[in-house]
């Protein structure tokens, strides 16, 4: 049996890019090479796509000229069934000419332009498996907002909040003001609404550093989230992935954090831990968390309930907050394509990371066989029934 070609899509226009570096060669280094050949497919910042095996090494990217140098630009073909990646060509005359077909495509992206829906929506348009979340449920994901306004519908708890436009933030900041502190006691949590890894999150002891917090989150995002802030407080998280034998659900972890300290970029992804262990696989955390039976079968029930409730596929990590004080959970937010794909997590159920792989591109074949027995179009008439004339006229 010839082995599939899986397209590692990776980067993107994204302030999460490196990030999703790091994730895509965790991926590329665990895959399966006697089922899959990895091509890998990088996004650079400003939206320019490469491929080549430089892609596949870590030191590479710290000499960035002399690795785009090294690569190959590269565009795809929009045409559904094509599965093609062109070189771009290299003069006005030069002709473009293959250069891969992709049989699956394995989006590693963090934050926009990727884990939005974006990306899935061209793998859409080229009718080609990929592995992960559809667009639906990635953009609802990726918005913080509408995850917490769907969750509440389906009775999963979330913090209080408040929402506001940036616009309105800065054309009518005094009145906001007045409806967030006559929501909220001091201190809260100001988040951008559509980005993870921490950018752009803080937490504000009063007015003035409300406002600053405010015009931080605003420089990544249209949108602001204001929550209460809990204390003494402990984050829960868990992974729920769709494989061939259906949904399944991880074990629970607990990062360990100074008390009341919010998990920043630092934490995450540049401590010494971290760095050594290449991404989140490398934060201090607890596995299984230090929790109760009974709390843990609470967090299980409502990260596979949200799940399976959104259409998620692939691999998500949802990340819940737990009030010490009032011994309540909260569901905080929900990760479609997570740091290091969370693979920590299924490691300690036994499944291995390669393994885990493995299921995720055997489920995306299997989702695109069964989406591809709906009906496409649907035969019609109707421009036959049309008099031309009353719409552009005739030709000639």
């Amino acid at each position: 049996m010839m082995k599939k070609n899986i397209g590692v899509f990776f980067g993107g226009r994204s302030v999460e890019h490196e990030i999703s570096i790091i994730s895509a060669l965790q991926v590329m280094k665990a895959i399966d090479k006697a089922q899959y050949n990895v091509v890998p497919v990088y996004i650079t910042k400003d939206g320019c796509w490469y491929t080549g095996n430089w892609l596949k090494y870590l030191d590479n990217f710290r000499n960035y000229k002399l690795l785009i140098k090294r690569c190959r630009k590269i565009m795809p073909s929009l045409n559904a069934h094509d599965n093609t990646l062109f070189a771009c060509p290299r003069g006005l005359w030069k002709r473009s000419r293959a250069v891969a077909k992709i049989d699956v495509a394995f989006p590693v992206f963090h934050g926009a332009y990727g884990e939005d829906g974006c990306f899935q929506g061209v793998f859409e348009i080229m009718n080609l498996p990929y592995v992960g979340s559809d667009v639906a449920a990635s953009a609802v994901c990726m918005s913080k907002i509408f995850t917490k306004e769907i969750s509440k519908a389906i009775d999963i708890p979330v913090l209080d909040y408040y929402s506001v436009d940036a616009d309105r933030w800065f054309s009518d900041r005094e009145n906001q003001i007045k409806r967030i502190t006559g929501r909220f006691t001091f201190p809260v949590i100001v988040k951008p609404d559509n980005l993870g890894s921490s950018i752009g999150v803080s937490k504000a002891a009063d007015i003035r550093e409300l406002e600053n917090a405010m015009e931080l989150a605003a420089v990544y995002s249209n949108t602001l989230l204001v929550e209460k802030y809990i204390t003494p407080v402990r984050e829960i998280n868990c992974s729920v992935a769709a494989t061939p034998q259906g949904v399944e659900v991880s074990e629970c972890e607990e990062p360990v954090i100074t008390p009341d300290k919010l998990l920043s970029f630092d934490d995450k992804y540049l401590s010494s831990s971290s760095a050594e262990a290449e991404g989140m696989a490398g934060i201090n955390r607890k596995i299984p968390a230090g929790i109760p039976d009974t709390l843990k079968k609470e967090i299980q029930e409502y990260a596979e309930k949200i799940f399976r409730h959104l259409g998620c596929s692939g691999v998500v990590r949802i990340d819940f907050i737990l009030d010490t004080a009032a011994g309540k959970v909260y569901l905080n937010e929900i990760n479609t394509i997570p740091g290091s794909l969370a693979f920590y997590l299924w490691e300690a159920t036994g499944k291995t990371f390669t393994a885990l792989l493995t299921a995720l591109i055997e489920q995306s074949v299997k989702r695109f066989a069964k989406n591809n027995k709906l009906k496409k179009s649907f035969d019609s008439h109707v421009l036959w029934r049309i008099d031309g004339n009353k719409l552009s006229g005739k030709l000639g």
